[in-house]
């Protein structure tokens, strides 16, 4: 089978600069988005601009500490219903580019794979992509180019903002096998535990681990993370499926069943990102939200539930049933697929206005 090229692109802060973007006189400023409704100083850091995260703010921080360490930062109410606008946005243009996987409402794999066949090289699309975006939206990104969904997104965070990196598997492997095992996509902060008790500490220790001695490790999930380490792995864009207006969901299946429940959970923020802008678009609410899950690749898919009387699109208020749900049904059992449906739909109130 041809060897397929992927790009990863990721918005860079991507809340943030949506407000730099709307309101030009917020460029080159520090921005933190977070605050409550009541009272902008209390509450977390929903995001940064470069700007502030150059001071040391950085995403979850309490608003009292980024306020300390960046007194002169400007204070922005979130605003879901403005990022989902522009991420359709984005996703549209992406689509003219290539087939796409959208990541969360800020990253998408674009397979260009024919265009890089009719002679276009993958930097050239690169390019087009960063210029086309600045130039419309005054939105900077970052791309990873390589051959798999993984080793594109771990390229992609290696130069930001405005970067790009091809890697092949060959310099993927230079470049990441001295690095800790906390740099590689999947390896959470449990398993890297695990592993560094086992004396192997780096992605390259990984990889030139004995693939049995893993599987005693984790399970058949050594298996993949080796393939990872490896600079190997999926090379396979999933479409979004979306059933109708009566439900609206995001799945994941696994290369091999796992019970890491901070990759899982991480998982879960990215797809409730996506659906609350999809939910924002329809100007919904969702009455039920529901995980599904599969234990064994032979059989159907399960799920579970919990309906609200009125309904959210609050994605701190889906993550934190879809939290519930995970951990009093699947903690520590392994599965091999994961998602997040959400049904029972009411609509808001407000009216929704268009961007351009």
């Amino acid at each position: 089978m041809p060897k397929r090229t992927i790009l990863l692109v990721d918005m860079n802060s991507f809340f943030a600069s949506v407000h730099q973007a709307e309101d030009p006189s917020l460029l080159n400023k520090p921005i933190i988005v977070g605050g409550t409704p009541n009272n902008k100083y209390k509450g977390k850091v929903i995001a940064a601009s470069y700007e502030a995260k150059d001071k040391g703010v950085y995403t979850t921080m309490s608003m009292y500490e980024a306020l300390k360490k960046c007194p002169n930062a400007i204070i922005v109410e979130r605003d879901h219903t403005l990022y989902s606008r522009y991420s359709k946005i984005i996703m549209d243009f992406l689509r003219v580019i290539g087939p796409i996987e959208i990541a969360s409402i800020d990253e998408a794999y674009v397979d260009i794979t024919e265009r890089v066949a009719n002679g276009t090289a993958p930097i050239k699309i690169a390019k087009y992509i960063q210029e086309i975006l600045w130039a419309k939206l005054t939105l900077g990104c970052s791309i990873g180019c390589s051959s798999t969904k993984t080793s594109a997104k771990m390229a992609a965070d290696i130069k930001k903002p405005f970067g790009y990196v091809h890697l092949e598997q060959l310099q993927f492997c230079s470049f990441f096998h001295p690095q800790k095992l906390s740099k590689l996509h999947g390896c959470g902060k449990k398993t890297e535990e695990k592993l560094n008790k086992h004396n192997i500490y780096t992605i390259g220790d990984l990889a030139k681990a004995d693939p049995l001695h893993l599987k005693l490790i984790l399970g058949v999930r050594g298996e993949w993370l080796q393939k990872v380490a490896l600079g190997k792995g999926s090379d396979n864009l999933n479409t979004i499926r979306e059933k109708g207006d009566k439900t609206i969901g995001k799945e994941k299946t696994f290369s091999q069943p796992t019970s890491d429940s901070e990759e899982i959970l991480d998982l879960a923020k990215k797809m409730i990102e996506l659906l609350c802008s999809r939910l924002t678009n329809k100007n919904l609410r969702a009455g039920t939200t529901a995980i599904v899950y599969k234990k064994h690749w032979e059989e159907g898919r399960h799920s579970k539930s919990i309906t609200l009387k009125h309904g959210t699109s609050n994605p701190e208020d889906l993550y934190s049933m879809v939290e519930k749900l995970y951990e009093e049904n699947l903690s520590e059992i392994p599965i091999v697929l994961f998602g997040i449906r959400l049904s029972n739909f009411r609509e808001n109130s407000f009216i929704q206005l268009t961007l351009f």
